[in-house]
C-alpha cells in the first residue's frame, strides 16, 4: 500500500508539514494544489467545493492581499522538506488560470499565461533539485510545455472530471470514475506510475470495491501495491485497506 497525503483543512499548514515529515507506515509522500498569484508567487491551498473560484481569486490578487485564505507558499513547503532531507514523493497539482478559448486573442492570452507560469515555476523549483517532485496538471498544453524543458522531475497528466487527454508522460492521475485494472496494468508494464485520487467518502467506497471488494479481480488485487493513492483521508484509507 502506497499513500500520498493530500493537503486539506484536516490539519493546518504547520501541523501538516510536521505530521507528514515523520516516518509513517505506507506514507510515500504528499500532494499539494498549487496556484500562482498576480505578483507571481506560488501558493498551496486546500481543496474546496469550487477550486476554480479560489484559483481566480488567487490569480487576481497579490500574495499580501490573500491573508484571509489559509495559504502556504510553495517555497515554505519545499524548503521545509529540503531541510528534512526528505525522500518523499511530492505531487504538485499545477493549476494555472483558465480562460474560455472563444477567439484567437483568448488563445494567445492562455498561451502567455501558461508560459509565464512555467517560467516562474521552474525558477522557483531550481533550488530543490534533490526533492522527488511529481509535476502534474489537468492542462495538457501546460504539460506539453513542461516536457520541452530539461528538468529532473517527473511530469504527469491528471485524468479527472471528464478529461481524457492521454499523452505520453511519466505518470497518470486517475479519478475514481476512471478505474480500470486493464489500463492500470498496461501502463505499469510500460513503467508508468499510476496515482488514484480519492477526495470524498464515496471515492473510498468505490476504490475499496474495485481493489478489495465485490468488483475486485485477480488483476486489480495483484496491482494494488504498485499504485499510489492520493488521499484527502489518508488515516481512514489506511485503516480500511490494512484490514
Amino acid at each position: 500500500m502506497q499513500i500520498l497525503a493530500n493537503k486539506t483543512d484536516l490539519y493546518n499548514n504547520t501541523e501538516f508539514l510536521e505530521v507528514t515529515s515523520k516516518p509513517i507506515k505506507d506514507l510515500e509522500g504528499v500532494g499539494f494544489n498549487v496556484a500562482i498569484t498576480k505578483d507571481n508567487q506560488f501558493v498551496i491551498f486546500s481543496p474546496v467545493t469550487d477550486n476554480q473560484t479560489t484559483i481566480q481569486t488567487i490569480t487576481n490578487k497579490n500574495l499580501e492581499e490573500l491573508t484571509h485564505l489559509d495559504l502556504l507558499t510553495l517555497k515554505e513547503a519545499l524548503t521545509f522538506y529540503k531541510k528534512q532531507k526528505s525522500s518523499h514523493k511530492i505531487f504538485l497539482n499545477l493549476l494555472p488560470t483558465t480562460i474560455p478559448v472563444t477567439s484567437e486573442e483568448n488563445l494567445l492570452a492562455l498561451k502567455n499565461i501558461n508560459t509565464n507560469y512555467i517560467e516562474h515555476l521552474l525558477n522557483e523549483l531550481n533550488s530543490y533539485q534533490d526533492l522527488n517532485l511529481y509535476l502534474g496538471s489537468v492542462n495538457v498544453s501546460f504539460i506539453e510545455l513542461l516536457k520541452t524543458k530539461n528538468i529532473p522531475w517527473k511530469k504527469g497528466i491528471v485524468l479527472f472530471g471528464g478529461n481524457l487527454n492521454y499523452i505520453d508522460v511519466d505518470f497518470y492521475v486517475f479519478g475514481t470514475g476512471f478505474l480500470s485494472d486493464e489500463i492500470f496494468h498496461q501502463q505499469l508494464q510500460l513503467n508508468k506510475e499510476i496515482i488514484v485520487y480519492l477526495g470524498t467518502a464515496n471515492d473510498l467506497t468505490l476504490t475499496y470495491n474495485f481493489f478489495k471488494g465485490e468488483k475486485s479481480t485477480a488483476l486489480s488485487n495483484s496491482i494494488f501495491n504498485q499504485i499510489l493513492f492520493l488521499n484527502d483521508y489518508p488515516e481512514l484509507f489506511y485503516k480500511i485497506f490494512s484490514n
